[in-house]
């Protein structure tokens, strides 16, 4: 989905207020034509801030990331505000949707319509500033107005605005664009306020119940979605059922196109030619004067304008989180079986009891089902000021009793993995199983087992011979051919058989113990399961982890691997 697009689900949404709330509770017809343009903007505005405000009621501590990049990143001079927020973000998700309620009920005229009005000239002015800082280099001061440059999105300070929190991004000139059209809104709305319509008269306590209610209601939802427990819906590439190593390689498919225009200046004439990156790959002949012009000395005579090359962003590429879960983590969660991954954001401000219950259950799971437990952190307190934090780890692992190895990582990157500190994501060859906030962790592993995890089942059982090794990155790639289909249903007698670094069992049959490159010539017998949901969303990527993908386009998951 896009802005447009949400503008006109919106839109068909105060359309139908309009004609039903609005006139319906209209009592003078002749205001039906004087009024229904102000109906339509009241509609539309609330039920934009209320759509807004939802999204972000089910996952609060996004939005007050958010805000902590807006007062750290865009507005160093309000960093001070970065402890709080949480309450702050808090505040702004309750006063989003109990606005925009009160917008389409009609209540609270004069103060509904001046807060909301107040409300967009702060975000305008938020990200008005924020898409002007395409113009500002990282280490120039706003003030600096002769030092800008031309615009350049790698400038911006921050890339998405949270507007819908992880539902949707916008980029920052359509939020720009979006807050003014906004703002002018509420303006209208706030000239026209006596005129709204409205649900419960004004008298008796009618709007202050309502408004009350909402209050409360919103207040209660958004801490059930970070204090009490996860977001209650997950917008992000590491929600449950979805694949890590799947997510980081469809996103590394996804890259960015940058559109560079030069300016080469004749030294001689002073004559200044533009050609981009794009005209210099396509028609190279034409423009190869540029640089292969020389003069009697053997110098060019066409310079480099550096500080003239122009930035244009083609198409932005993925920049999610998920990409850095690179070959540094990839132990911790692209294991062929079950996994824990254990996360945390400040190991120092972290759930002590939270660490302890997780401790138990990873203690009890290594024992009954040789479950291993990884552990990714961002920061912990170095109590003795002596620059190594590995001592500061280790003491921590020994009072928690957290046997599991411990690697760090970007703050956003836990933060976005999982909103709770600790948190703890039950895998299975890389896909999110199930994910449990600290205070809301099973009472024991035998009950997470009960519910979770299930023996696996061999659909497939091939016998193969090993004709090519591919190694690429962190994955081992066996080209092989079908001798014999023991079980199931395959039809090719050629596959690709991928299996990612940190899978020692299963790389052993197929690597030589003196160069650990694998071998070809060997027969393997493979048992496989069928996972639907290893499925790549992108069709370009043509393997899975720890398995097979069929010309069918059927994911087929390695259960066993032995010699034959």
């Amino acid at each position: 989905m896009t802005v447009y697009t949400l503008f006109l689900y919106i839109g068909i949404v105060a359309l139908v207020l309009t004609f039903t709330l609005g006139l319906g509770l209209s009592k003078k017809r002749e205001f039906v034509r004087t009024h229904l343009p102000l109906w339509f903007v009241q509609y539309f505005v609330g039920a934009l801030l209320v759509f807004s405000g939802a999204v972000k009621v089910v996952d609060p501590l996004g939005t007050a990331y958010k805000m902590a990049d807006y007062f750290t990143l865009l507005l160093p001079v309000l960093s001070f505000m970065k402890p709080f927020v949480v309450p702050f973000g808090l505040l702004m998700i309750v006063l989003e949707v109990v606005l925009g309620i009160n917008l389409i009920l009609g209540h609270g005229k004069k103060w509904t319509t001046s807060l909301s009005f107040l409300m967009m000239l702060f975000f305008t002015f938020l990200t008005g500033y924020n898409y002007l800082t395409g113009y500002i280099p990282q280490d120039v001061s706003p003030f600096a107005t002769g030092q800008w440059v031309a615009f350049n999105e790698n400038n911006i300070r921050v890339s998405d605005c949270g507007c819908f929190g992880d539902f949707m991004k916008l980029l920052p000139i359509e939020t720009f664009g979006k807050d003014i059209i906004l703002t002018l809104m509420t303006v209208f709305l706030y000239i026209k306020t006596e005129n709204l319509q409205y649900v419960i008269p004004e008298q008796g306590k009618g709007r202050l119940i309502s408004t009350s209610f909402w209050t409360v209601a919103i207040t209660v939802a958004s801490l059930f979605n970070f204090y009490f427990g996860l977001p209650w819906v997950d917008f992000r590439p590491f929600a449950e059922g979805r694949n890590i190593v799947v997510e980081r390689e469809i996103c590394a498919l996804d890259q960015p196109e940058v559109l560079l225009t030069y300016t080469y200046k004749n030294k001689n004439t002073g004559e200044e030619v533009k050609v981009n990156n794009k005209q210099m790959s396509e028609e190279t002949e034409k423009y190869s004067y540029l640089w292969k012009t020389k003069d009697a000395d053997g110098n060019k005579i066409w310079e480099t304008q550096n500080d003239k090359t122009e930035e244009e962003v083609l198409k932005k590429g993925c920049d999610s989180k998920v990409a850095e879960m690179d070959a540094s983590k990839q132990h911790s969660f692209a294991s062929q079986g079950y996994s824990f991954l254990v996360v945390a954001d400040d190991l120092s401000k972290s759930s002590k009891e939270g660490f302890k219950k997780i401790a138990a259950l990873s203690l009890a799971a290594e024992k009954q089902k040789g479950i291993p437990t990884h552990a990714l952190y961002y920061y912990i307190k170095d109590a003795d000021a002596d620059g190594d934090y590995s001592d500061d780890l280790e003491a921590f692992r020994q009072e928690l009793g957290t046997a599991f190895d411990f690697t760090q990582g970007d703050e956003k990157l836990v933060k976005t993995i999982i909103r709770s500190s600790p948190g703890l994501l039950l895998l299975h060859n890389g896909t999110i199983v199930k994910k449990w906030h600290h205070r809301q962790l099973p009472g024991s592993f035998e009950e997470l087992a009960e519910a979770y995890i299930q023996e696996p089942t061999v659909d497939l059982e091939l016998e193969l011979a090993i004709q090519d090794y591919m190694p690429e990155g962190t994955k081992h790639g066996f080209f092989c051919s079908v001798d014999k289909v023991n079980q199931g249903d395959f039809g090719q007698q050629e596959l690709d058989l991928v299996i990612l670094d940190g899978n020692d069992a299963l790389l052993r049959p197929l690597m030589d113990e003196n160069t650990d490159l694998g071998v070809t010539e060997r027969k393997l017998k493979v048992k496989l399961s069928k996972n639907p949901q290893l499925v790549p969303s992108n069709p370009n990527l043509k393997w899975i982890p720890n398995g097979i993908l069929d010309q069918k386009g059927q994911a087929w998951e390695i259960v066993s691997i032995e010699l034959k």
